[in-house]
């Protein structure tokens, strides 16, 4: 059973409580659309698959979209350029900002790679940031790590970058409610490969997804927000304009 298969089967559920996924759902697409559109001059988008991220940015923007050699097969992705993050192959000081969106994850180096974009960032530059936090591993053997919210400041720190805007995704009964509908889908599917009787739990998983998925939901009107556990990060930096 091909996983990315079967998420590409149940992706028109997306946008409802059927969909295992969707607590998280347009979270991301809200944060780019909310600071994308203040992006100017030219935009380095790392990791950009499809260029799914271009349509929030301004039509006057110069878009360049990069991706590993891999994400052509693991994304269908059609970058650009192919590159590593970890050696941007562009000059000093040529970007105006930088996407780097649920990739940080996967860099083997992300010091290195954090060097790369304060060096090829213009003084007063952009980096649009968001990584998972409590989310399960994916596009092994290419996951690599997590941060909470403390370590992302000093990473970005170290380079000089100054945070704008943070923000946590998910109280803690949200991303309990996410994880427990991966962990059933997943269950399903480990179940199924090994010829287990414990498939047969797929028949309930129309009626316990959204169940979950609403009970999570509503915790998170009802319950005040807190940063104990949030499934994801999004953060916007600037590099100083005195930078040299």
């Amino acid at each position: 059973m091909n996983l990315r298969a079967i998420k590409k089967a149940v992706g028109f559920l997306s946008g409802t409580p059927f969909h295992p996924q969707w607590l998280m759902h347009g979270d991301k697409e809200k944060f780019l659309a909310e600071v994308a559109g203040s992006l100017r001059g030219t935009v380095l988008d790392i990791g950009c698959a499809r260029k799914t991220s271009k349509k929030y940015l301004d039509k006057d923007v110069q878009y360049i979209g990069l991706d590993y050699y891999t994400a052509q097969t693991m994304y269908n992705s059609r970058p650009d350029i192919y590159a590593n993050a970890e050696n941007l192959p562009f000059a000093a000081k040529s970007m105006d900002a930088i996407l780097l969106l649920d990739v940080l994850e996967h860099v083997a180096d992300p010091g290195l790679c954090m060097q790369e974009i304060e060096r090829v960032l213009a003084a007063g530059g952009k980096l649009v940031l968001n990584v998972p936090f409590i989310y399960p591993v994916h596009d092994a053997p290419f996951d690599f790590q997590r941060w909470t919210q403390h370590g992302l400041q000093a990473l970005l720190a170290k380079q000089g970058l100054s945070i704008d805007r943070e923000a946590a995704c998910g109280n803690s009964l949200v991303t309990s409610g996410l994880l427990l509908n991966l962990a059933l889908c997943k269950t399903v599917i480990n179940s199924f490969e090994k010829r287990h009787p414990g498939f047969l739990i797929i028949v309930l998983l129309p009626v316990l997804i959204p169940i979950i998925n609403i009970c999570a939901w509503l915790s998170g009107l009802l319950f005040p927000p807190d940063h104990f556990m949030p499934y994801r990060y999004h953060i916007t930096a600037t590099k100083p304009s005195s930078a040299g």
